[in-house]
């Protein structure tokens, strides 16, 4: 028995769907970093935005590459 193939409006709301869960996910995650950023104790810190923001990139860049180098085929 074939399956009826999905609309185009199923399939719009299913993206909408994924979209909201994907916010929700993101902005739980951030909940998340910002309270472990709290309990190592940033939030008493003379820091401006910009070099906080600066510091997280390198962060960031810093696990990035170890994912990257453990993703590589090893010969």
């Amino acid at each position: 028995m074939a399956r009826k193939p999905k609309s185009v409006i199923d399939i719009d709301k299913e993206i909408e769907a994924l979209k909201a869960q994907r916010i929700a996910s993101l902005e739980a995650r951030a909940d998340h970093i910002g309270k472990i950023a709290a309990k190592a104790d940033l939030t008493t810190l003379e820091i401006t935005d910009a070099e906080l923001l600066k510091e997280f990139q390198a962060i960031a860049h810093r696990f990035r590459r170890k994912t990257d180098a453990s993703d590589t085929p090893k010969a």
